[in-house]
């Protein structure tokens, strides 16, 4: 299984192909397996099983939390640059082999999450919200992952200190002062998204087919997108819908692209206008929880629905990734901007933690999240105290009705 995915990808790969491929029969293989798939899961079982023995083994013996902090990355860093096969099934790979496999990843990260946890308990440490736990392995694993995906995973032997220092960047005892902090004020409270999925503007025919997608997506599924069935939501011929896409799942990314940015578009003022750089990424950040919570259709589109199509939609995600990344760095003031590989690894993070909420039914909390999601992406930039300071502030502050007539004057103006 690992060889044929690493040569193939998931999707290629056939019951014949791995009874061939391992010499037995089809019989000898469905006397262990029902089929692919669970043939695939007992593979990332083993490939994890192997990952977090690696990481005990490494740290085991060692007393000062930050030295264990250092041995566990280095070894999980080591496992992918050493076996990029294996590393590609359990990383990339596992979101094309269904909804059953993207479950298993999250309960994976659980588990990873309880050991950084437990390596990071010690008399007098400043305990970590649960939710940054989730996010350093969220942005430790987004690393890996585009290592993997840009054919270079022997860079992550030489980014395993650079990956130690931003997961250290979290460690403040300040940290605690944001307990509760997003469900104090009205600003974060859940509101209507501004063009929820179901309201997409109408207008030519691509527009036309794109809203048909998203209606089907957001009610049934991915699975439910057929280009007939898309041909007539949107009252077109099929010749015209192949006149401007490669089928149902180039449709399906080119809808996500385009809600995406419209969500982008909405959120970026709120950065764009803010007095300093901090306050408008923790403004940023709180639009877009707002959004996505007002609009749990999109939610589960860009967070679930978003692995079904395969590789293609694997990549999507990581150029979106890539491209917040750059926007967190754009405005940033020289003294304060990220490097490049930080403000990916908190992106990263960010995304696992949203990702988090919206798979386990609570996107309308997401804005409740808000200053943990600011102070992953802000804590690398200015520090774990300077970054609790930013966001502590913004919640003594404005009311967000306040923000918003700023945002509009300055808008006007």
């Amino acid at each position: 299984m690992v060889e044929l995915v690493a040569e193939h990808g998931y999707n290629a790969v056939s019951v014949t192909a791995l009874s061939k491929r391992a010499h037995v029969s089809k019989r000898d293989f469905y006397k262990h397996f029902a089929g692919k798939e669970e043939c695939f899961l007992a593979a990332y079982d083993s490939i994890v099983n192997d990952a977090l023995r690696g990481v005990l083994a490494a740290s085991e013996g060692e007393d000062d939390w930050r030295e264990r902090l250092r041995l566990g990355l280095l070894a999980i860093s080591g496992q992918v640059a050493h076996s990029p096969e294996t590393a590609r099934l359990a990383l990339v790979e596992v979101f094309a082999a269904g909804a059953g496999a993207v479950e298993r990843m999250l309960r994976t990260n659980q588990l990873f999450e309880t050991l950084l946890a437990r390596n990071l308990a010690f008399d007098g440490y400043p305990q970590l919200p649960p939710l940054v736990v989730k996010g350093i392995v969220a942005g430790c694993s987004r690393v890996a992952r585009a290592r993997l995906l840009s054919g270079h995973p022997r860079q992550l032997v030489l980014d395993g200190e650079e990956l130690m220092e931003w997961a250290l960047s979290f460690c403040d005892e300040d940290v605690a002062r944001l307990r509760g902090l997003g469900t104090t004020r009205p600003p974060l409270h859940v509101v209507a998204a501004e063009m929820p999925l179901g309201t997409m503007p109408l207008g030519d025919e691509r527009s036309l087919i794109l809203a048909a997608a998203a209606r089907l997506a957001s009610k049934e599924g991915y699975a439910a997108l057929t280009v007939p069935r898309i041909c007539t939501l949107a009252g077109v011929s099929k010749r015209s819908f192949d006149a401007h896409f490669d089928g149902a799942a180039d449709c399906f990314l080119a809808t996500l692209k385009l809600l995406s940015g419209r969500t982008l578009a909405a959120a970026e003022p709120f950065y764009l206008t803010a007095d300093d750089w901090a306050s408008g990424v923790h403004r940023m950040i709180a639009r877009l929880c707002r959004h996505l919570a007002g609009d749990p259709a999109f939610a589960d589109l860009a967070f679930l629905e978003v692995f079904s199509p395969g590789p293609e939609a694997v990549q999507w995600r990581s150029e979106m990734i890539a491209k917040l990344a750059a926007m967190l760095r754009r405005e940033a003031p020289p003294e304060q901007r990220p490097t490049t590989f930080a403000a990916e690894a908190s992106i990263g993070a960010m995304w696992g933690v949203i990702h988090h909420f919206v798979a386990t039914g609570r996107s309308a909390q997401l804005p409740a999240a808000a200053p943990v999601l600011s102070y992953l992406a802000l804590a690398p930039a200015l520090g774990g105290a300077a970054a609790v300071d930013a966001i502590v502030a913004e919640f003594g502050g404005a009311c967000d009705e306040e923000i918003g007539g700023h945002l509009d004057r300055n808008l006007t103006a």
